[in-house]
């Protein structure tokens, strides 16, 4: 495994959407829609970004032993994905995504984790030599706790730094620490995991500074079209969004975190970093779908030239 590897640990699922005039309210069936059916997975929508982006890439993830296992190995592979680290289990699914997104672009997401949460500490054991020879670690929160914390100790005990981004919360059981030299979360989780209502730039910085003094050494408020908050050694700025029409805002997030560990392993300043996942996830946003919406890398250099003369612009 090349010694600048990002490994990522996490979910994969297979995404079923339906585009709808609008998201239904509790007890409504909207009609009309269109689906799409394409692969996703918090997990496997960074592993794609960090490869697409330039990133050598290995992932660690559990699918089911059903009939989407092949096709999403292969797809994998196809990304030049190393997939030594995907388990299958018998006995479960592979995880299911139900998303409904609307005509401006927002979504409403229900996960059937099933093979996702089938990945066991043992599991993480198993891979310690993959996260040892690492150079960074991405995760997420769609695996167990008890896998995650494992990971992290691992990686920790290595000193392999950590991005850690916290998505979904869910009760907090993977504790905000030092272990996680970079935290990755969007508004609504900030809010969760700071105790405080998160609203805007002010509220990110806000959020990113007590987040910070829990132990990260860079946090990132991510704002969608307020583009994000960056704290770094106390010391913190905001980085503007790209303007662009917005079609589904499915894997925005991930696209953000897969293409900003590709463009730390460059060496890119933590600001051009930021700047560069800002520009992937932009582009992302265009599209419809996870994974095919995830640009590659000539696509993100393309378009931050284009945009450089004007330079980032609040949406």
């Amino acid at each position: 495994m090349p010694a600048r590897t990002i490994t990522v640990i996490g979910s994969t699922n297979v995404d079923m959407i339906s585009r709808l005039d609008h998201l239904p309210a509790v007890g409504e069936s909207v009609t009309g829609g269109t689906f799409l059916q394409t692969y996703g997975g918090k997990g496997a929508n960074q592993a794609v970004a960090a490869a697409r982006a330039g990133g050598e890439v290995s992932f660690i993830t559990c699918l089911g032993d059903d009939q989407y296992a092949p096709q999403i190995i292969q797809n994998f592979r196809n990304d030049g994905i190393d997939t030594s680290g995907v388990i299958k289990r018998k006995e479960v699914h592979t995880g299911v995504a139900l998303v409904l997104v609307d005509q401006h672009g927002r979504n409403s997401i229900a996960i059937a984790s099933g093979a996702n949460f089938a990945i066991t500490a043992a599991d993480i054991v198993h891979e310690t030599d993959c996260i040892r020879e690492a150079a960074l670690i991405v995760m997420q929160n769609e695996i167990s706790p008890e896998a995650a914390i494992r990971a992290i100790d691992i990686a920790h005990s290595a000193r392999i730094p950590v991005m850690f981004n916290y998505a979904p919360v869910s009760g907090v059981p993977v504790p905000v620490s030092a272990k996680m030299n970079m935290l990755v979360v969007n508004e609504t989780e900030a809010s969760q995991l700071a105790g405080m209502d998160v609203i805007g730039v002010d509220g990110a910085r806000d959020a990113a500074y007590q987040l910070h003094e829990m132990g990260p050494a860079v946090v990132i408020v991510t704002l969608g079209p307020d583009g994000s908050y960056v704290v770094h050694q106390n010391h913190g700025y905001h980085v503007p969004a790209y303007k662009v029409k917005v079609l589904d805002t499915t894997a925005a997030g991930d696209t953000f975190c897969g293409a900003l560990a590709a463009a730390i392993l460059e060496e890119m300043s933590l600001e051009h970093a930021v700047r560069f996942a800002t520009a992937a996830s932009a582009i992302s946003v265009t599209r419809v779908g996870a994974w095919p919406s995830i640009p590659k890398r000539q696509e993100i250099d393309a378009f931050a030239e284009k945009m450089q003369e004007a330079g980032p612009t609040p949406a």
